[in-house]
């Protein structure tokens, strides 16, 4: 069964979604806001659902470090066409680079089922 098929059996059954399918807009600007800090702080793993339905697990990052060479500085949501034109970005959604993958991926907030990272206190 989709990711979708999912969702929309859970509405119907009133069944409890994930936190941030559960938050108000202010919560889930926050959860958004600190997911983005901790990815271009460091390397974080992701476990989310695909629109296929399958589970996949993801070590991200957004940390400048360790991006590709001539990435933009600035935000880098959203998806570029190829007449170059740049969709507008989804809020649900974040484009990061797949360190294992060595590309870049994106994944939706809604989906996510886990989130792992290593918080050092040392520098």
């Amino acid at each position: 069964m989709t990711w979708e098929k999912d969702e929309t059996l859970r509405l119907l059954k009133g069944a409890p979604g994930t936190y941030y399918q559960e938050a108000d807009e202010e919560g889930k600007s926050t959860m958004r806001s600190w997911i983005r800090e901790a990815l271009q702080t460091t390397t974080i793993t992701v476990e989310f659902t695909k629109a296929d339905g399958t589970l996949r697990e993801m070590n991200c990052t957004l940390h400048p470090d360790k991006l590709p060479p001539g990435t933009p500085t600035g935000p880098i949501d959203g998806i570029i066409k190829e007449d170059k034109k740049r969709k507008p970005a989804d809020p649900d959604s974040i484009r990061v680079f797949d360190t294992d993958k060595q590309e870049w991926r994106s994944f939706r907030f809604d989906r996510l089922k886990k989130i792992g990272l290593e918080l050092r206190l040392d520098k």
